[in-house]
């Protein structure tokens, strides 16, 4: 990844993936400011492909990114000066949201992912140079014992309240390799939050959309060389369990539509949309 004489950052189109597909979120000042540093010219094969495969990728990508932060706000006010911990980043801007959304309630903000973390940490320079609040790290999340010892030197407290975003995250790792992450922010008082979506396994999906289903994790299994990690339900409260975790939300796509929208036109069913959230305190 290089930086173009425009000045412009240029990476591959499976990082873009997520950011083309949210652009229509990324409206606020700082936001548009990181977006218009980014080379979106080049076409992303993948993108085309998913929407290709299923036309409504973009809106449960927007779905998704619009459900955290209407956790965010739920959240927010319950503790002052918490930590948002960002695990597996990517290029997202969540950071910039939040500092234009809630500067004097967050206490510290820590980006984590070992892509191209060190080339967003450049453009958040420009854009809000020297901010005290943010910290990135380039690390492989799944290995604990570096990624404990690098929170810990960037500013994480184990007694200051955290959120915890693992947006996007789940579907690319093992189950176990989540509980080894999520046992390192666990509380005695269970004052953290974690916040994150998951795969469907086929078993939750309606009869309707299984085709798109399938297309859409042949897409990505092509892309990434492996395995999605797909869950149901009960998977998930299993690794709640193991977790000692307190679950506060388990939504569908279609009540996250519902409730944001105030109707269903894209989803009409749990199962729908690939995805679905789940917050619990830890």
């Amino acid at each position: 990844m290089h930086l173009k004489m425009t000045g412009k950052l240029k990476v591959p189109s499976t990082s873009r993936l997520v950011l083309e597909a949210a652009m229509q979120l990324y409206t606020s000042p700082l936001q548009q400011q990181y977006m218009e540093a980014i080379d979106f010219s080049e076409t992303s094969g993948l993108y085309d492909e998913l929407k290709r495969q299923y036309p409504f990728v973009t809106d449960m990508i927007c779905l998704r990114k619009q459900s955290i932060r209407a956790m965010l706000r739920g959240r927010i006010p319950e503790f002052a000066g918490q930590q948002v911990i960002i695990l597996g980043a990517g290029l997202d801007p969540l950071s910039l949201y939040l500092l234009e959304n809630y500067p004097q309630q967050i206490s510290r903000i820590i980006e984590v992912d070992n892509g191209y973390i060190e080339e967003k940490q450049r453009l958040y320079e420009e854009i809000i140079p020297g901010n005290p609040l943010i910290a990135f790290i380039k690390c492989d999340i799944t290995d604990t014992a570096l990624l404990w010892n690098k929170l810990l030197k960037n500013g994480y407290r184990e007694e200051i309240p955290a959120i915890i975003i693992f947006e996007g995250v789940l579907h690319y790792i093992p189950n176990q390799a989540f509980v080894q992450v999520m046992q390192l922010f666990k509380t005695q008082s269970h004052h953290n939050l974690v916040m994150l979506d998951y795969s469907l396994s086929e078993e939750e999906v309606p009869a309707n959309f299984l085709s798109h289903h399938k297309a859409v994790k042949e897409v990505l299994e092509s892309y990434i060389g492996r395995p999605i990690n797909v869950n149901n339900r009960a998977d998930m409260a299993g690794l709640l369990y193991q977790l000692d975790g307190i679950l506060e939300t388990v939504e569908p796509l279609c009540e996250t539509e519902k409730r944001l929208t105030g109707g269903n036109q894209l989803f009409h069913a749990p199962g729908e949309g690939i995805v679905e959230m789940v917050s619990f305190r830890i």
